[in-house]
Order: C-alpha cells, then sequence, then structure tokens
C-alpha cells in the first residue's frame, strides 16, 4: 500500500477540504504545529510518501517506509531515550531497537527502525526484517517483478495505491474471502477524480458476485441520493465488468463535481454534530 502525499497536496479535493476543515476548527493549525515538533517534521509540507508491504498476509511481518524531510538528529535523540533502545548496525546502517509503549495502558510493543537515508525511514517489528528492506533499498537485494501482480504502471495522480497478491485467510470482508488478491488505485489527475479496482478472485462464479455487490452498492446509491442530481451525477460515474475470474471496477468525476458532493455532506453532517451538542448542552445543564 502507497499514500502519496505529494500528489494529495495537488488534489484539488483534498485542498478545498483541507481549507474547510481550518476554517471550521481553527485549533487545528495549532494541533499541527504541535504534532510537528514532536514529530521532526510537518506533514502538511515535509512528508512525501509512505509505503508498506509485507511478504506474507501477516500484518506482524509488514514493513513502513517514510520519505519525508525530517530532524534526524532529533528523532535519534528521542529514540534513544526510549524503554529498552539498543542499537546494531547493518552495511553502514544504524538500527535502533526499543519497545514501543502501548495505547491505553496496553502492553509495549517491540520496534526497529532505520534512517536509510536523511529522508528516509524504515520501521518494522524484526532487526531482519529491516535489514532485508535497506538491502533493497541499497540494490543489494532485488525487489518485487516489475511486471508482477505488485508491479507495473501507476495512474498518474495516484493519492493511493493498493495491491496484493494474496488475500489474509481470516478476513472479514466476505468478497474477499473469494479472492486471490486485487489492484486498487484512487486519487486525482488533470482536475478529474478516479478510482480503478481489480479483484482477481477463485472463479468466475465468485467475479460476477463481486460485480453483483458493486452494483447493489450503486443501486442503493441511487435509491438514497435519486433526488440529489449532483450526487447522482458521480453515482451514474461507476462501471463494473467482469472478464474470467477478474472483477473490475472503475470511476471517473471532474473534481470540481466531487467538491460540490463532498460540501453538501460536510455541512449536513456539521449540521448533525451542531445539533446534537445543543441537546447534550441542555440535558447536561438540566
Amino acid at each position: 500500500m502507497h499514500f502519496d502525499m505529494d500528489a494529495a497536496r495537488e488534489s484539488t479535493v483534498l485542498e478545498r477540504a483541507w481549507e474547510r476543515a481550518v476554517k471550521m476548527h481553527p485549533q487545528a493549525e495549532q494541533m499541527l504545529k504541535m504534532g510537528a515538533g514532536m514529530l521532526g517534521m510537518d506533514p502538511r509540507k515535509d512528508l512525501r510518501d509512505v509505503t508498506m508491504y509485507g511478504a506474507d498476509t501477516d500484518k506482524r511481518n509488514g514493513v513502513m517506509i517514510v520519505r519525508a524531510k525530517v530532524n534526524r538528529e532529533m528523532l535519534e535523540r528521542m529514540v534513544e531515550k526510549a524503554p529498552d533502545h539498543q542499537t546494531m548496525e547493518h552495511n553502514g546502517h544504524v538500527l535502533h531497537a526499543w519497545t514501543h509503549k502501548g495505547w491505553k495502558g496496553r502492553g509495549g510493543e517491540k520496534v526497529v527502525g532505520a534512517f536509510h537515508r536523511d529522508d528516509v525511514m524504515v520501521f518494522a517489528r524484526t532487526p531482519d526484517t529491516v535489514k532485508a528492506a535497506l538491502d533493497v533499498l541499497d540494490g543489494e537485494a532485488k525487489s518485487a517483478d516489475g511486471d508482477g501482480p505488485l508491479g507495473g504502471r501507476v495512474r498518474p495522480g495516484s493519492i493511493l495505491v493498493a495491491r496484493a497478491s494474496a488475500v489474509e485467510p481470516d478476513t472479514k470482508c466476505p468478497v474477499l474471502k473469494q479472492g486471490r488478491g486485487y489492484r486498487v488505485a484512487m486519487g486525482e489527475n488533470d482536475g478529474t477524480s478516479f478510482y480503478r479496482a481489480r479483484l482477481e478472485m477463485e472463479s468466475e462464479e465468485a467475479a460476477r458476485q463481486a460485480e453483483a455487490v458493486t452494483e447493489g452498492f450503486v443501486a442503493l446509491g441511487k435509491l438514497r441520493f435519486g433526488d440529489e442530481a449532483a450526487a447522482m451525477k458521480l453515482i451514474d460515474g461507476v462501471e463494473t465488468m467482469t472478464s474470467g475470474s477478474t472483477s473490475s471496477i472503475a470511476w471517473d468525476a471532474k473534481a470540481d463535481d466531487v467538491w460540490v458532493v463532498a460540501e453538501k455532506m460536510a455541512e449536513k453532517m456539521e449540521a448533525k454534530m451542531a445539533a446534537h451538542r445543543k441537546q447534550w448542552g441542555s440535558r447536561k445543564g438540566g
């Protein structure tokens, strides 16, 4: 899975959403400034992208690679103070291992991190996994096949790309339970928002069922927003197709049209939240 912050910053929809969020919640800017001091970077301008992957479907074996302009010296000083901190070397790279505190009193987790370069960081749960990632980044080990299920062309403007050549056996998603892999991309390019998905299923019947699920969601959307022309314009842009054991979804819409619907939804949500706060306040006062 790859999240491209550079592409996100160029998105009309996300730019307008951020401007609206800051206008409605002025404290967000101050909170981000505080967070930037703790992270050693400001995600709004310093974060480039984040890539997460695993050699199998066990999330505990996952790797995260972060590209960002960070204060390396500050981060290294911080990690040296972490519980159970220790260091080791691998081909000129210094690995830091520590115990990351759990959320709300939960048990901590072992974490290993290393700088590949001043602006590239690698994180995982074991030293061997971090070492393997560093070897790939150094060109000492092979990466995923460019022509394989995890490789290939990335659509211009993609903000989020997800690809899998295997599916978690215990997944709760009924569609993915019958899947062998998938490819998803979403983002914005040249004023057009887009979504693409391709599901590789276990059989032709499973692929037709996956297509039926998508068409069912489209039908529900038409029932819900049938009297809203702007929303219907977006819903009508969804196209599905099945070929053999592959089910595909394609959607395109003008970014301006997407923002019109997104803004209306935000207004409705804010009105509900305001009403809830007012109701809660009257109950508390009573």
